[in-house]
Parts: structure tokens; sequence; C-alpha cells
């Protein structure tokens, strides 16, 4: 049947298409037999006579439709999938639009994935939509670094404005949104100001969490430019000390983490770690290159059996301003055990490089310590750096002593 095409034999109807009105001959019967639309204009209660006028799909894009009506062979690729999306929706032939579905959902895990949703936000191809927005959830820290990411359309970015988790910070999210605004301030030749970027941004501008980003950002990045108005600085302001906030999406925005690990610091278990007075305290000072969602601390236990007085342990977390976070009491085993691992009653999320301290108070049985522990544990692309605290006044430090590691989502 291609052969017939091509050579234009026994052709019963003419198209005129695109702006140029190029002549195409085809066969009726092979269009009606694949689409329901062909097959409604050729035999519906009034068929088209004479020359048939498709001003709105290209040449190109015509012959490709036409060449898989005949031989079921797509010629495709990410230049022409919207095109061909396009006409498969027009002429309703689904098998063309669930190829068109295949090839994109290929490129979804990669630096198009913008790409991807606007596409299937115009194709009404939900289930890739949603499988292009997990991948940035899961994979945003380094989606929001891709080149083509700027590009993304309106739609895109407020879909990404909306999601309720993602794998990087407010902070990261509210830095990309500018420099989207900018880039389609530059794509529209017009100066990238504040004031221009606010135009651009419309409405989404109020789903950027602007009151929960780092407020030394906020403060030397945003204010100045002319983004905000007065009235809406001074909200932000205000609501770092409780005032609310009366403009911006406060809601918080949960951390979407892709994997569990457990990071031990020390190379060789040793036994009978020295007693120290109960108001002694071990504490190291700990950062992790990625953001990470801290879910345990792992101790050493009891080198020997230890008294049911002896037990009670208390574990305090602080943040990089050394403001106590978290205190939460643990019951350790009274038999011999090398590792016990106390589950926080709630993850704390840390920025990526943000440091903070896990405090001890020193046991008071026989326990086991660390020995040539590493300062830096490397898993994956996750770098742990363990440093002495000054808050710590016993013997350990990052090289021995109590505190075996620590168990988060990244």
């Amino acid at each position: 049947m291609m052969y017939m095409l091509k050579k234009e034999i026994m052709y019963d109807l003419i198209f005129k298409v695109g702006a140029e009105q190029s002549t195409v001959k085809v066969h009726k019967f092979m269009l009606a037999s694949r689409s329901p639309v062909f097959y409604t204009m050729f035999e519906g209660g009034f068929p088209e006579k004479g020359e048939v006028i498709v001003p709105d799909v290209n040449l190109g894009t015509f012959k490709v439709l036409l060449k898989y009506i005949y031989s079921d062979e797509l010629d495709l690729s990410l230049d022409n999938i919207q095109e061909v999306l396009y006409v498969a929706e027009k002429y309703m032939i689904p098998e063309m639009k669930n190829e068109c579905a295949v090839l994109l959902s290929s490129s979804v895990e990669t630096s198009n994935a913008s790409l991807v949703i606007d596409i299937a936000s115009k194709f009404h191809l939900q289930d890739l939509r949603n499988k292009g927005l997990d991948h940035i959830q899961y994979n945003a820290v380094e989606f929001l670094k891709a080149p083509n990411a700027i590009k993304m359309s309106k739609e895109c970015m407020e879909s990404i404005l909306q999601l309720d988790s993602a794998n990087c910070s407010k902070t990261e999210i509210c830095e990309f949104f500018i420099k989207w605004a900018s880039s389609q301030c530059e794509a529209e030749k017009i100066t990238p100001s504040g004031e221009n970027m606010r135009k651009i941004a419309g409405s989404l501008l109020y789903l950027v969490r602007f009151p929960l980003i780092d407020k030394t950002y906020f403060a030397n990045e945003i204010v100045h430019t002319g983004f905000l108005t007065l009235e809406e600085v001074v909200s932000v302001f205000s609501s770092h000390y409780g005032q609310e906030n009366e403009f911006f999406a406060e809601s918080v925005r949960r951390v979407c983490y892709r994997k569990s690990y457990r990071v031990f610091r020390h190379s060789n278990l040793s036994s009978s770690w020295m007693l120290y007075n109960n108001k002694e305290n071990d504490a190291l000072q700990i950062t992790v290159n990625k953001n990470i969602e801290l879910k345990s601390v792992i101790l050493y236990g009891p080198s020997g059996n230890a008294s049911c007085n002896d037990r009670e342990i208390v574990i305090k977390i602080l943040n990089d301003s050394e403001n106590e976070i978290c205190n939460q009491k643990y019951e350790s085993c009274t038999h011999t055990c090398a590792l016990q691992t106390v589950v926080l009653s709630e993850p704390i999320p840390f920025n990526s490089n943000e440091c903070f301290t896990i405090m001890v108070n020193s046991v008071k049985f026989a326990a086991y310590y660390g020995s040539n522990c590493k300062p830096e544990c490397k898993i994956d692309d996750i770098i742990v750096t363990y440093q002495k605290s000054p808050k710590c006044n016993t013997s350990t430090n990052a090289e021995k002593g109590q505190i075996a590691g620590i168990e988060f989502n990244a």
C-alpha cells in the first residue's frame, strides 16, 4: 500500500495541506479504516467532496501520519513528537498516540523531564505527567541544575511549586524560580528586572514559600531586587518572628528522599570505655553533603552485663545554632551488645552541609567504643564528616570514642 501512496496509484481523494496548501493524494478506504474521524468525514451525513483543506498540520507531519496509516511505521523523535501527537488526537488514532507516550516515557527520567510534563499535560497523558513529576520529586537537585529546566512552561513551573514534597530545600526551589523568571524575561526580550520578573511570574509568585527559605538568602538576594513589594517583604520578615504571613504559601514541603543509609565511623571495636561522672557528655559534630532526614543514632552497647539502674541514656541533638531540637531517653540493653540503635521519635531534616551535634550523657556501664575511626565516611555520592564537638567533655573525638554512627534518608 505504501507503493500505491508514493506512486499516487488509484487515489480517490486530494488533501491540501499546511500553509502552502501542498497537494497530497490518498485512498479514502485506507484513511477511513484507521480513523473514525476520516470515516465520518467520508461516509457521514455530510461527506467531504472535492479537495479537503488541512491548514493546521504541516506537510512533514501529515506524511508521518499517512505512513503510519499505510504501514504501521511511525517516524518519531522528540523534535516532532508534539506535532505527531496533535494529529493522533485530531484524527483519533489511539495506537499512534500510545507509541508517542512510549517514547516520552523513555525520556521522562532525564533532563527532558520538564518537556515531557509539558507535552503530557497538553495531550492529556496524565500517567506520564505524574511519572515526570515523581522523577522531579526524587531528583530535584539534579533536575533544577539541568540546562533545559529553565525553559519549562509556566504550567510546568506551577506544578513544581505545588509539589508537597521534593528532594531539595525550599531555598533551592526559590533560587531556581528566580532564574526561571529571569530566563522567561530574556525569551520575551525584556530586561530581567524585579518588576518584569514579577509580571512574568504572576500568581506563581504566591506559591513560593518565601517565609520558609533561608533568612540570609532572602535578605541578601530577594529584598533589594524589587521582585516583592515592600508590604510583602515586611510580611515575610514579620513571619520570622511569629507573625502570620498574609501573602505566600507557608505549608512545609516535605523532602522526598530516595534511599536509606546506615553509616558507621569505626574501623575497629574496642571494649571497656572509660567511665565518667554522669554529668559528662560524649558529643560529635556531624555534617552531610546532601539534604538528609536523620532517623536514628547508633550507639555502642555494653561490653558486659549492665545494671538495670544504669540503663538510661539521654540523647540530645543540636542544630547549627546549638539550639536543642531533640531530647530523647533510651533504655540500653543489659547484656553484652556491640551496637544499639536509637530510633528518633520524629525524623529530623537537615540541609546539605548543615552542621548538627549529637550529645549523649556519658554511659554508666562498661561499654564498647570505636577505635581507628574515620573522620570522613563516603557511601555512594554521600560524604558524612565527623568532628569533635565543643560540647564534648570526654575523650570522644573524630578518631575514637562513643557514638557509632547515624541512620538517615537522603
